[in-house]
């Protein structure tokens, strides 16, 4: 029940995010400023808890299955997705929207486009997760719902978080690496029995 509640909540969020980055690339190539005003509104209300949710808690779930370097990679792609979404929402408050701008705002929809259209098959691993797992990635999509987290927050709390994550792993993988150099090759008992019977022949 938690998993088929969480496949459809996180498909549905992504239509939605879908929808209104089409509504905001037909607003931005008609010159209707009003509506992509109200448009980045409605990405902000559902972004900011979406992507906040899906970093801090979906991807991380995902490890056991794909690895580390699994992670670590879609979780630098979701960087850049949160970035432009970021930069995107930085518009909301332009009266007028100029033509450099314009086309930067349809920079960045491309850029978002996509995500919410690739990611989306993620929601079908999440059935085989161990319900505590579920469980924790929900508790996650509800605090950021409830809390209205912000893509400016989002952003801020993956800089501190992640950029803490991929030093560490760095650091680890550096680690896993000087202790593989260092280390002194095995050799078999037989072969030391054939050295041993070699040195009492001479």
């Amino acid at each position: 029940m938690l998993v088929s509640e969480f496949v459809e909540s996180f498909r549905q969020e992504h239509r939605q995010l879908l929808n209104v980055l089409l509504a905001l690339r037909d607003a931005l190539e008609s010159g209707d400023t009003e509506r992509f005003q109200q448009g980045i509104g409605e990405l902000a209300a559902t972004a900011g808890p979406h992507f906040y949710y899906e970093g801090e808690a979906l991807y991380p779930a995902l490890a056991g299955l794909y690895g580390d370097e699994y992670v670590d990679r879609l979780q630098a792609e979701h960087d850049s997705t949160l970035a432009a979404a970021r930069d995107l929402a930085e518009l909301a408050d332009a009266v007028e929207v100029s033509a450099d701008q314009s086309e930067r705002a349809l920079e960045l929809v491309s850029e978002l486009l996509p995500h919410v259209s690739e990611r989306d098959g993620l929601a079908v691993i999440v059935e085989v997760l161990p319900p505590e797992q579920v469980g924790a990635i929900m508790e996650a999509r509800e605090h950021a719902r409830k809390t209205g987290i912000t893509i400016h927050e989002a952003a801020k709390r993956r800089v501190k978080r992640g950029g803490a994550k991929q030093a560490a792993s760095r650091v680890a993988a550096k680690a896993r690496g000087r202790k593989k150099r260092t280390a002194k090759p095995k050799v078999s008992a037989r072969v030391r029995m054939k050295t041993k019977g070699k040195k009492r022949a001479r």
